[in-house]
């Protein structure tokens, strides 16, 4: 059984029973759609603003330019000096506010610029979608609020984030409340269509097209540079190497950073993976430092010409500061041009916290999600893009290096209705 199936089989168990429909005209009727009307101005309100962008770095020699600050009662003064100090804090001309910039979801954490899906972004239609008269309405009530309860219990079983889960229930009430049934559309399409239009809500990160991203990105100087990072097991390097098979497929000469110094057998496994590819690999012993080893994958590449390096890093726990710091040195060192986040879609709820929490210490540009064709409920993808504002960009659908496939939300979607 689907994940929403049971919801459907009670909704339609309730229309025979006329407990979650009213009569045209009738006062539950009229009640229903202005409670739908209040419910759209509350979701409309819910919207998140978008994240502001990450404060500039400040140079050392900012620090020579700053005055200290000079306070008259820091220290005992006579009362001229005291005037005087008085007298120069006053004519200080105080410095104009700046409004912090928001960050352009087409835009790496680096500056370049992403390539948008088409789409650009998903359109969620949250009109009523009434007609003038005839039908149906659906109303609100106890029965209603008890199937979406029985929802809520059944999304938040499957790992869906709370606050994802939250997200769709309040568009769902939103969406479905005040809704008309009628000859030419039923309460099975009247629900099909409210779940598709909550659940977009979840999926409405800036979406960019992975291929025509890269190659925007290889019309500039030296090669493209990714960073592919992640928590331990969630199969980054795997991934690096299906990532190498599609670009190198694509025409694209690449190299791979064995920047994982610190799993046992990673550097091996990369370089295996680099073998049956057909391109070089770049790597150093076990204990190595993995931001000069990326440094160097990175200027080989330019010394040769070579298009695309990625960067397969060591898996880190999200709550290990230290090692997390290991991960922006290699970030500072080779400025990536993509930084993507592996999560497994196996995880669920798991997997949303690592992404958040990631998000939070090393910003990402997008999602890798691996083991999505074993993942029949979505949970993970669905909340990963809501709780980080980040999309998922690829996604992992088999065992074989050609099982990486751009992530269609509309798929997605269609799959777990």
């Amino acid at each position: 059984m689907g994940l929403f199936d049971r919801f459907k089989k009670m909704m339609k168990k309730s229309e025979s029973t006329e407990d979650i429909v009213a009569t045209e005209d009738s006062v539950e009727a009229e009640e229903a759609l202005y409670q739908k009307r209040k419910l759209m101005e509350e979701l409309e309100s819910r919207k998140p603003a978008p994240a502001p962008a990450p404060p500039p770095t400040q140079k050392d020699d900012e620090w020579d330019e700053q005055e200290p600050d000079e306070t008259p009662f820091s220290k005992p003064l006579d009362k001229k000096e005291r005037k005087k100090a008085e007298r120069k804090k006053a004519e200080r001309k105080p410095k104009p506010k700046t409004m912090t910039p928001k960050a352009d979801p087409m835009e790496t954490t680096t500056g370049f610029k992403l390539v948008a899906t088409e789409p650009a972004k998903i359109e969620v239609d949250l009109s009523d979608s009434e007609v003038t008269r005839g039908g149906m309405i659906i109303r609100g009530g106890e029965v209603l609020d008890g199937i979406i309860e029985e929802l809520e219990t059944d999304l938040l079983s499957v790992d869906m984030g709370h606050t994802a889960v939250d997200e769709v229930v309040q568009a769902l009430k939103a969406t479905i409340i005040g809704s008309r049934i009628t000859t030419r559309k039923d309460l099975a399409q009247v629900v099909d269509d409210a779940l598709k239009t909550s659940l977009r809500r979840l999926l409405e990160a800036g979406y960019w097209d992975f291929d025509k991203t890269i190659e925007s990105l290889s019309e500039g100087d030296g090669p493209v540079v990714i960073m592919v990072v992640g928590v331990n097991g969630t199969g980054k390097t795997t991934t690096t190497a299906k990532m190498a098979h599609r670009l190198t497929q694509g025409g694209y000469s690449v190299v791979l950073a064995a920047a994982d110094t610190f799993r046992a057998g990673a550097i091996d496994q990369l370089e295996t993976h680099a073998e049956r590819l057909g391109v070089r690999c770049i790597s150093s012993q076990r204990g190595g430092d993995s931001a000069a080893i990326s440094r160097d994958a990175v200027e080989s590449a330019a010394a040769r010409g070579d298009d695309i390096v990625i960067i397969d890093t060591a898996g880190r726990m999200q709550n290990k500061t230290n090692l997390m710091e290991e991960l922006s040195k290699v970030h500072r060192v080779t400025k990536p041009h993509l930084v993507l986040f592996v999560a497994d879609a196996l995880a669920g709820n798991d997997a949303v916290e690592q992404a958040k929490v990631f998000q939070s210490m090393l910003r990402f540009d997008g999602a890798v999600l691996c083991k999505m064709d074993t993942d029949a409920n979505g949970g993970a993808a669905l909340s990963i893009a809501h709780t980080t504002g980040r999309p998922i960009v690829l996604a992992g659908v088999g065992q074989g290096y050609e099982d990486l496939i751009p992530f269609d939300p509309e798929w997605l979607l269609d799959s777990i209705l």
